[in-house]
This record gives C-alpha cells, structure tokens and sequence, in this order.
C-alpha cells in the first residue's frame, strides 16, 4: 500500500484546508438563522414578493426557508457545490499527477500493476473525501441542534448530509475518469473548475425552466432538498442515476488506464 500512504500523506494538509472552508460556510451561514427566525413577521412577506423564477435559481424554498433544517437546506446547495469542486480536484490531481508532471512512463517501471496503483489511488481519493464528509457532517449537526427551535428531524438530517458525501463521491470518480482520458493535463484547478460549473448552471437551468429531462444531466438536482424535505426519502431514479454516472466513472477508469498505451516522455 506504498501508493495509498503516500498519496494520503500528500493531500492531508490539503483536505484540511477544503474541511475548513466547507466548515466556516455552515457557522457563518447557520449564524444567521436565529436572525431570520426572529424577524419572521418581516422577512417571510420579503421573500413572498420576490419573483418566483428568483427564488428557484437561488434554490430558495419559502415554505421551509424559517425552520432549522429548511435553512440548512438552502446553505447546502452552496456546501456541495464546493464539496463537489473538492472531490473534481482530488480525483483529477492524484491520478492526474502523472500525466500533469509527464511521468505515466515513471510510475509504471515499479513493481506494481497497473490495477494496484489504480485502486491504491482512488482508496487515497476516496479515504480524503470520508475525512471531509465526516468533519461537515459533525459541525452541521452541532449548529442545527444549536439554532434549531424545534424538534430536529434527524432522519431528513442523515439523507440531506448524505447526499453531499454521494455527490462528492460521484464527482471524484468524474475526476478519476477524466484524468485517465487525459493525454495532458495542463491546470487541474481549470479543467476541475469548468465541469463542475458547467453542472452547476445546467441546475440554475433546470430550475428556471422547469424542464424534467434537464433534471438528468444535473447532477445538483438529483437530491431535491424540497423533495427530501417533505418525503424524507431521495427520488429512486435519481439515486439510480448518481449510481450509475459513479460506477460507470470508476469501471470506464479502470478499463482504460488497464488497457491504455503509456508513451514515455
């Protein structure tokens, strides 16, 4: 396991950073609830008024806007868009290292196969994202049963928290296939930077146009926060459709980097 050592060891300072930062989201942005709460009479008839095309693109749902987790709900749209830039990243930067630093020929001289190094790197990937995902989860049940007024949902809590882990997830493995295409990978941070925006505004899209196949191509839509909300489930084919962009990321992966010519530098 000398690949997942020492690729875990390289990326933890880094994950730390990105846990942070996800962290002083969900403080500064919870903080503000007890606010929002308190000045109801005022705010609600606010938000009333505001066009409804406004409310959706900001993924605004007044109904719930004035509760815990309705609040919670409406931060986490903006807690997994940079969740997802991180899992882009570190499926792209690790076993995209190679191909960015020109050194596929290098790797591959060691005594391992091409499989081992695969899933050495993705356990590494994969292992930075629990980290994360377990350090948010924490601090935002810590600040919902903190400014809650109510009794706190905690089965609604689990599917919303967990949604950010499978989109993580699913977007690493993007990561992960698209390193592995990559004949050359000059800046992680922009190819990284360029999918997982290109998804995001296919969700802006899909709430203002109100189109149900836009839906499958954006994958910020696939765990409706309203849906989660008042069914306290995830819509099955949307599930199946995050499933099946992960696994077929990780198997495409797999089957190319295998199968691939590696051309010496």
């Amino acid at each position: 396991m000398n690949v997942f050592r020492f690729e875990f060891k390289q990326l933890f300072k880094s994950t730390l950073s990105w846990s942070l930062a996800l962290a002083l989201v969900v403080i500064i942005f919870m903080s503000f609830y007890p606010v929002y709460y308190e000045q109801i009479a005022i705010m609600k008839p606010l938000f009333d008024n505001l066009p409804e095309l406004l409310l959706k693109s900001l993924g605004v749902n007044v109904d719930t806007l004035f509760t815990g987790l309705g609040f919670y709900s409406f931060i986490l749209m903006y807690v997994q868009l940079i969740a997802a830039m991180q899992g882009m990243m570190i499926g792209l930067g690790i076993v995209g290292k190679e191909v960015r630093l020109k050194m596929n020929d290098f790797i591959l001289t060691k005594p391992m196969t091409r499989s081992s190094i695969l899933i050495q790197k993705s356990l590494a990937i994969f292992s930075h994202i629990l980290i994360t995902w377990t350090l948010l989860s924490i601090l935002s049940y810590v600040m919902l049963t903190t400014v809650e007024t109510t009794d706190l949902k905690f089965n609604i809590f689990l599917l919303f928290t967990f949604s950010t882990l499978l989109l993580q997830v699913m977007f690493a493995s993007l990561g992960i296939l698209t390193a592995v295409l990559l004949r050359k990978l000059k800046s992680v941070v922009g190819v990284s930077m360029s999918v997982v925006f290109t998804l995001f505004v296919m969700n802006l899209m899909q709430a203002i146009l109100d189109e149900p196949w836009l839906r499958y191509f954006s994958p910020f839509q696939w765990f409706e926060k309203s849906y989660i909300f008042y069914n306290s489930s995830y819509e099955w084919p949307m599930l199946a459709m995050c499933a099946l962009v992960t696994i077929g990321s990780c198997v495409g992966a797999y089957v190319v980097y295998t199968h691939k010519d590696i051309h010496a530098v």
